[in-house]
């Protein structure tokens, strides 16, 4: 395979018809379909994912008895999920939080998980835990197992998807692994038909071929991914896969081809009718705009959505970045207005999350008070999630 060839030929075998496939631009579609058909399933979801989270930054505090509390509520609720498939997407969060305090019980968890994507995108993560010297042992293993089930996905853009992630998550152990990984998978996308889910591919494979150090490919693969944009009919996948486009190079520092692809993006998102869809794409520019290190262009772009949540969460983004720029003065003013705006939003699960978020931020500043204030908060977000259910 040349994979210095921007085109790739792909054997007949390699090639099937792509079926129905979940939008890989975020969010697992999946997981999406299945809570909104099963209204106690997502509850008891929201209540685990939520509960797990918080307890994670109360221990890092040194709170174990609040911990330990949340971590009960967060198994019981699991526990009660009816829909195999959320039950499972649970465990894999869980396996998440557990890997770096509790290794065995996280792989515990993984064993527990059938469904092949769920299975290969939770071992990265556990992979990604141990394979920088702690356990690259287990790590390899992980991966290998990710290449066997991988490979077994009948679904093209499925395939391409897992293997390419398995190739990038190599990169600690062994990129002459791992490479050829991803550039299989960037041939698979070619065979995309269907031109949104193949510059969502692309732009993933873009950001794995960073991983694995080929700038020069990767930088090509995201020209590609500009350019078919403009054949893509909906503008809101097309906004959607310029936020990808823009957040991947951001965060590989490829950061003015990523303010360009950004700046597309707000171009298109302020012609989507208002509502969700539309407040979504806004808040996901004003991160990566943020990523980017464009933070004054990330404030505006999320000063015009009307939503208190996705206003927040570009907030919250943006000051994570402004932190790592030594600007912390103005990270803190931005976090100052997202406890403002997180006593607005109307959703319990919604606002816990905010404010979960906020406390990690403390944390990370050192400010522990600050950082329980907000976790204290949360969890009356909580205990009203668990009211829902008991009406």
């Amino acid at each position: 395979m040349n994979s210095r060839s921007i085109l790739i030929t792909l054997p007949a075998t390699l090639i099937v018809v792509a079926g129905l496939t979940p939008c890989l631009a975020h969010e697992d579609k999946r997981l999406v379909e299945a809570l909104a058909q099963d209204a106690g399933s997502r509850a008891r979801y929201e209540i685990a994912l939520l509960a797990a989270q918080l307890a994670s930054v109360y221990s890092d505090l040194g709170e174990p008895e609040k911990a330990a509390r949340l971590l009960q509520v967060a198994r019981e609720a699991r526990e009660a999920i009816a829909h195999p498939y959320v039950r499972q997407a649970v465990s894999g969060e869980f396996a998440n939080e557990l890997a770096a305090r509790d290794l065995e019980h996280a792989q515990r968890l993984l064993g527990g998980i059938d469904d092949t994507e769920l299975w290969v995108k939770t071992a990265w993560k556990l992979a990604r835990k141990t394979g920088k010297g702690t356990n690259p042992t287990l790590a390899r293993r992980l991966l290998a197992e990710c290449v066997r089930r991988a490979r077994a996905v009948e679904d093209l853009v499925l395939r391409a998807d897992l293997i390419s992630g398995t190739g990038a998550n190599y990169r600690d152990l062994d990129r002459n692994v791992g490479a050829p990984l991803v550039y299989e998978s960037y041939g698979l996308a070619q065979a995309i038909d269907d031109l949104f889910e193949r510059a969502i591919m692309f732009n993933q494979v873009g950001a794995h071929l960073m991983d694995i150090g080929d700038r020069d490919l990767a930088i090509q693969v995201f020209t590609l991914v500009a350019e078919l944009v403009d054949r893509i009919d909906d503008p809101l996948r097309q906004s959607k896969v310029l936020v990808m486009l823009g957040g991947e190079q951001a965060e590989k520092g490829i950061r003015d081809r990523a303010a360009e692809a950004l700046e597309r993006g707000v171009a298109i998102a302020r012609r989507l009718p208002e509502g969700e869809e539309k407040d979504d794409v806004l808040s996901e520019l004003a991160r990566n705009f943020g990523q980017s290190y464009r933070f004054d262009r990330g404030i505006e772009v999320a000063e015009t959505i009307g939503d208190p949540y996705h206003r927040a969460e570009g907030f919250i983004r943006i000051a994570k970045n402004l932190k790592k720029q030594n600007q912390t003065d103005r990270a803190d003013q931005l976090l100052q207005k997202v406890e403002v705006l997180a006593a607005k939003i109307d959703d319990p699960f919604r606002r816990g999350v905010v404010l979960r978020k906020l406390a990690s931020e403390y944390r990370d500043a050192d400010q522990p008070d600050r950082a329980r204030q907000q976790l204290d908060h949360a969890v009356k977000s909580l205990d009203k999630l668990a009211e829902g259910i008991g009406k």
